[in-house]
């Protein structure tokens, strides 16, 4: 497990150049777009982003991460979130459950702190390779990732894919690419071209995520879920 100080460190450092030059931006499906506007559009109290920084997703979002880094406006631990019963307006949590090593436990804090109607939007993993922050426990089916949330009470209105087939499919390629083949230099420029060529293809999942089968090869799915009155 790394050390605080090791991810305040990653933070805060600036990325390399072909870290730059392989980014991809991969398009989201229409529904989760309109999902976590639906949560974020009905909050009556503060709409809060667990595990949020150092970009800030939405300027309506104010952020809470295990340390103080950019764009962290809370310091706290999901499992235990530093909030009063039902005070909270609405929940954006992405990239992060799957970082979790009791994530019931932090669903349940979800379900504690939020008011009664309002809603949390959550974004998780399924296909995607090994990442630490501090860890990786687990990915998610959309099956397991809705049932997550009804299993603490709340009502699943809507969940699907977030993110689609085709970027999985570059995704994994060039991961395969940075940890099986041999020596850096052959490892990170094959990374690269499958990143770089992987461009071209990437935008082809704002066709795929409208299928309805899209969730069972989705890099991550999302589900927007309301704690009842």
């Amino acid at each position: 497990m790394r050390t605080m100080e090791a991810v305040a460190h990653e933070y805060s450092s600036a990325r390399s150049w072909i870290r730059r030059a392989g980014e991809i931006d991969p398009p989201r499906s229409v529904a989760a777009t309109r999902a976590l506007e639906e949560a974020l559009a009905h909050a009556v109290g503060p709409a809060i982003s667990i595990g949020g920084g150092p970009r800030r997703v939405d300027p309506r979002l104010r952020t809470l991460n295990v340390g103080l880094f950019g764009n962290v406006d809370v310091v706290g631990d999901a499992h235990a979130l530093p909030f009063r019963e039902s005070s909270v307006g609405a929940i954006h949590c992405e990239a992060v459950l799957e970082h979790l090593e009791r994530p019931e436990s932090a669903v349940a804090e979800m379900y504690r702190v939020l008011a009664p109607g309002a809603c949390v939007f959550a974004a998780t993993p399924f296909l995607q390779v090994y990442h630490g922050y501090h860890e990786h426990y687990q990915n998610f089916t959309l099956r397991g990732h809705s049932s997550l949330f009804t299993r603490a009470g709340f009502e699943v209105i809507s969940a699907g894919p977030c993110v689609g087939p085709t970027f999985t499919l570059v995704d994994l390629l060039s991961n395969w690419a940075r940890e099986q083949l041999p020596t850096r230099v052959v490892s990170r420029g094959v990374w690269l071209l499958f990143r770089v060529l992987g461009r071209l293809i990437v935008p082809l999942d704002r066709w795929f995520l409208r299928s309805s089968a899209s969730h069972k090869l989705a890099s991550s799915t999302f589900v927007l879920a309301r704690k009842l009155p």
